[in-house]
């Protein structure tokens, strides 16, 4: 009898042990967000490189007041970057946060883990010390046979190399938490570098902003060279108007004779600008302030802070999006049956040509590149490549 318990507890020692080893083994949460702000921080460091260009060429052409053009470019590049190192930055404050907390949960897991595998170790310690029936030397001289003997001698080597697997993995253990709370402290360093960052490029974002809306006033010291600056802007939007509403009749009637799949919107239009509805410049003959000068408007403007989310409003294909001296940051999404919108004026752009856009996605960002005075969503109505008042979309 005496005999057999000493088995039960063997066989029931080893099965706990076996199921000890199998807890130690914590998988980390957090390996997906440390990719994500790796390659975060590996993208702002470009943009750094980026925004470094862009300023050297902002500081050669500052000072050239006799080209309000070429500068208020290099300010449109520049605040593209910057604004670009702005979002970066915020989802990598984000992403940050996701690993903040996986780490912090990884250490108290592993703190649980560590504790209560000590306190089980300490157990069976004191257990095998308080029963000297129990010990190795007991349960081999208890073997009745030399096949016995052979079984429990197995048997007893695998405890001791369980003793030594599992004092190993509560050393891994520790390893890992030291490790664990290292990364912790890192990641909480990456943080405050990119709230830094995001405060320091949105304070520089607003500075350009604002230097943006007064460069060409500021640069201009005659009514002739402000003529000559309004109407180098005007050549280069009806050349770009003429060459996009050539290539739109094109398309169409390409679309037509082959008989192509085009993605058409349902005739619906929405606004564009959550939260502003307010025309600062409608459609037709205007008076440009800045200049002194009245013109032909295209579309309507329509105000709102910089970075606002630009929705399509309507859905279609994007047939353009690139930057142009006049538009800036531009999008065309192709409607079908000959119509079309275009925003323009944007800080960035989130789609590229070709890509199929749902009413109501986001486009890009109010912003002031190209000829512009303050943020604002430019927006033009195309019907078969000619323009028409954006209000009839929504009336």
């Amino acid at each position: 009898m005496k005999k057999f318990k000493l088995r039960v507890c063997l066989i029931a020692f080893l099965l706990a042990a076996a199921s000890i080893a199998s807890c130690l083994i914590v998988p980390s949460s957090a390996e997906g967000s440390d990719a994500k702000v790796q390659s975060y921080e590996e993208q702002m460091q470009d943009l750094q490189k980026k925004q470094e260009d862009a300023q050297a060429r902002l500081d050669q052409t500052k000072n050239d007041l006799s080209n309000a053009v070429e500068y208020k470019r290099a300010i449109d590049e520049t605040l593209e970057v910057t604004y670009s190192k702005v979002s970066l930055a915020q989802n990598m404050l984000a992403e940050l946060d996701v690993k903040i907390a996986d780490k912090e949960a990884e250490i108290v897991k592993q703190s649980e883990i560590i504790d209560e595998r000590r306190e089980q170790f300490k157990k069976r310690m004191v257990s095998i010390a308080d029963d000297g029936s129990f010990s190795n030397l007991s349960l081999l001289l208890s073997a009745g046979s030399m096949t016995e003997f052979l079984t429990i001698y197995d048997s007893v080597s695998s405890i001791l190399a369980y003793d030594r697997r599992v004092m190993n993995e509560l050393n891994d253990a520790k390893t890992a938490l030291v490790a664990a709370k290292d990364e912790l402290e890192a990641a909480k360093v990456a943080q405050e570098n990119a709230l830094t960052e995001l405060e320091n490029s949105e304070a520089y974002f607003n500075q350009l902003s604002k230097e943006s809306s007064s460069v060409i006033n500021t640069l201009s010291n005659n009514q002739a060279e402000l003529e000559q600056t309004y109407q180098y802007y005007l050549n280069q939007e009806q050349q770009i108007a003429a060459e996009l509403q050539a290539y739109v009749k094109q398309l169409q009637e390409q679309q037509q004779q082959q008989q192509q799949p085009v993605y058409y919107g349902d005739g619906t239009y929405i606004w564009p600008l959550d939260g502003y509805t307010t025309i600062s410049s409608g459609y037709g003959n205007r008076y440009i302030e800045q200049y002194g000068l009245s013109g032909f408007h295209r579309g309507i403007d329509i105000p709102a802070p910089a970075g606002t989310p630009i929705r399509a409003c309507s859905s279609g294909t994007v047939i353009r999006s690139e930057f142009h001296y006049s538009w800036g940051n531009y999008v065309l999404v192709d409607h079908g049956g000959g119509y079309c919108t275009l925003y323009a004026h944007m800080t960035t752009r989130s789609v590229s040509a070709g890509q199929v856009v749902s009413q109501g996605e986001t486009l890009g960002t109010v912003g002031q590149t190209g000829h512009a005075f303050g943020n604002h969503l430019h927006l033009e109505y195309w019907i078969n490549g000619e323009v028409s008042d954006p209000n009839l979309m929504f009336y």
